[in-house]
């Protein structure tokens, strides 16, 4: 009878050193991987507010940026691959060879000719502004030296256009579209470039796609998510 109280007394107290030394193990393994975690894992991420929307009038003075020609210039080689300007020049091209194929004569060519190659060629500038990174005056110029390229050769290839002018005429028309196509087009190229920082500013939100709302997870209250084990067990016979 002693020895089987013994022998109990013994099994008690293994097991209580058994816990104490599983209750330590768990709090030094808590501890080294609360050592180990970053700072930031223990304060929740706070949400993106997203970007603040100026006033009309801050965002009127804030798109204006000044003329920085040196940069531009050297900004150059880099912005030929861009759509900015091969675009607007593509669609001048192929605008040119349109009105030189159909004469100019049908409501599409005549609208191609009319924004796209007569001085001053104001659709292929605006496209140039709007989408140009930075040098949007510079890239517009070019896309105006193309334009009025695209002018002339209208111009003197017979049968394109229903009045073709004079030759006095004709030459004062070309020195004018060199002269008047690269400067209006650097003008409306910085005119859309500054829109479109004006559009930025004033909706910085525009371009975000919304965010999808996340799926309600089930609590257990409702009867369609109401747990298998509630169910009604069979009936024993």
């Amino acid at each position: 009878m002693a020895r089987a109280k013994r022998t109990s007394s013994e099994r008690a107290a293994a097991r209580r050193r058994y816990r104490a030394a599983t209750d330590a193990n768990i709090l030094e393994d808590e501890a080294g991987s609360s050592a180990d975690a970053p700072d930031h894992a223990a304060q929740p991420a706070r949400p993106n507010a997203g970007a603040i929307r100026m006033g009309i009038i801050a965002a009127l003075r804030a798109s204006f940026h000044p003329l920085r020609v040196r940069e531009d210039l050297a900004a150059l080689p880099s912005l030929v691959t861009n759509k900015a300007l091969w675009l607007p020049v593509l669609v001048t091209v192929v605008s040119t060879v349109a009105v030189v194929a159909t004469g100019g004569q049908d409501i599409v060519t005549a609208f191609l000719f009319a924004y796209f190659i007569q001085s001053p060629a104001i659709g292929g500038v605006f496209i140039a502004g709007f989408l140009a990174p930075r040098a949007s005056w510079l890239l517009g110029a070019i896309v105006g030296v193309v334009s009025a390229i695209g002018y002339v050769a209208v111009l003197i290839i017979p049968g394109t256009l229903t009045t073709a002018p004079g030759a006095a005429g004709m030459q004062e028309i070309v020195v004018s579209a060199f002269l008047l196509s690269p400067v209006m087009g650097a003008f409306f190229a910085s005119a859309a470039a500054w829109y479109r920082r004006f559009l930025t500013l004033t909706n910085p939100n525009r371009g975000r796609r919304a965010q999808q709302p996340q799926k309600r997870v089930g609590d257990g209250r409702t009867r369609g998510s109401a747990p298998k084990a509630n169910a009604k067990a069979p009936a024993r016979r």
